[in-house]
């Protein structure tokens, strides 16, 4: 039995999950994916890295539901495993490159947390402003939207974009300095 803060869906999807409930399962791994993956994304610098990591906690959550023992927040938690699995990843590959040049080791040591006490509060925040970018994409006009999402998350070129909307590289330019500018504004508490 949960206990805690967890809201009525959390306590729900963790209960189901934990009796085999695949389509809770799919509804928790449909709604955190993306998100995890674009926060993962920011600590390793790899698109393919981010992904495994979250794949994994999700095969993890799977293989061994009891393990979701979340007791605030069943996104905290979620961000806070793939935040571990991100730093345990730099830890490896930091052992395996000791003899990297010094800019890059310091740039490896720059996303190691000063103090593991401030970790939870940091995830939590990291998490809230995903949702914030998430619901300012959701606000961008539709082909706005649209040309953002395939340049940014799909990671497509300007021609790639202008070929497959089939229109010119510039309407895409500028359709990109556009969704960046309303973004910034949305979020400019954040930044």
């Amino acid at each position: 039995m949960l206990t805690g803060m967890l809201s009525e869906t959390d306590i729900y999807l963790v209960n189901a999950i934990q009796k085999g409930d695949y389509q809770a399962f799919k509804m928790l791994f449909d709604s955190y994916y993306t998100g995890l993956c674009r926060f993962a994304r920011g600590y390793v610098g790899s698109v393919e890295t981010a992904e495994d990591l979250v794949s994994d906690l999700f095969v993890k959550i799977w293989e061994q539901p009891q393990i979701m023992a979340a007791t605030i927040s069943l996104k905290g938690y979620l961000y806070r495993s793939v935040y571990n699995s991100c730093i345990n990843y730099l830890t490896r590959t930091r052992r395996r490159f000791e003899n990297l040049d010094t800019e890059t080791m310091n740039n490896l040591n720059a996303l190691m947390p000063q103090s593991f006490d401030d970790v939870p509060s940091m995830v939590l925040q990291l998490a809230e402003l995903d949702d914030e970018i998430e619901k300012a994409i959701g606000q961008l006009p539709a082909e706005c939207g649209k040309i953002f999402i395939m340049s940014r998350k799909e990671e497509l070129s300007h021609r790639e974009i202008a070929q497959k909307l089939n229109i010119s590289e510039n309407t895409v330019k500028v359709q990109i300095y556009r969704a960046l500018s309303k973004l910034r504004e949305a979020l400019k508490e954040y930044l």
